[in-house]
């Protein structure tokens, strides 16, 4: 019973990883080819204005994305 719940916590704890490689909005980006659909690997800024990383957006205006 000891294997398949270690299995589990460590296939759940891997989840998170693999939902920021999708190239979608606000996924995490090093250039503009890790995003799809139009997007662009642009600077994220937090509420100071400081850059904090990268993630695909439109390149247009402001995005807003929820961190956690």
């Amino acid at each position: 019973m000891r294997r398949p719940r270690w299995l589990l916590c460590l296939v759940l704890a891997a989840l998170p990883l693999a939902a920021c490689t999708k190239g979608n909005e606000c996924d995490t980006c090093n250039e503009d080819s890790d995003c799809k659909g139009g997007l662009v690997c642009v600077n994220f800024l937090d509420d100071n204005g400081n850059v904090v990383g990268k993630r695909c957006g439109s390149g247009v205006g402001a995005t807003t994305c929820r961190v956690r």
